[in-house]
């Protein structure tokens, strides 16, 4: 099955609106990331564009927002992309830009950072183990 890229210009305005634009930063971990999403197959059109969404995804864990939400949101505002390519691009940004929530780590809120929204309601025949 041939994967369709996840085109993240589409996803920018989505999760950039969402708070405060984030600072990239020009070390190593950009670099990581972009060379993560290339070798992964992830096209984009502007490397700063898919670092801001990339920290953006950690910044809405670091709110408490689940993988699935990030996730979803993703998809929802890029009807291109695909539930797979968007956990792809999460993955990478976890990976590299994100350590503190790899496998799906989500921390708790701080006392300044808005209430998460609850997390969505099981799918019919409850959530799977690993």
């Amino acid at each position: 099955m041939k994967m369709r890229p996840l085109v993240v210009p589409a996803c920018v305005a989505a999760l950039i609106a969402m708070a405060a634009p984030a600072q990239a930063d020009p070390g190593g971990g950009d670099a990581d990331f972009l060379a993560g999403l290339k070798s992964a197959g992830i096209s984009y059109k502007n490397g700063p564009d898919a670092v801001r969404i990339g920290r953006r995804a950690c910044e809405l864990m670091d709110q408490g927002r689940s993988p699935a939400d990030v996730i979803k949101a993703m998809t929802d505002q890029n009807p291109g992309s695909t539930t797979d390519g968007a956990a792809k691009f999460l993955d990478i940004a976890e990976n590299k830009l994100c350590p503190q929530h790899m496998g799906g780590a989500v921390a708790s809120p701080t006392s300044s950072s808005p209430a998460p929204q609850p997390p969505p309601a099981p799918a019919p025949g409850g959530p799977k183990a690993n």
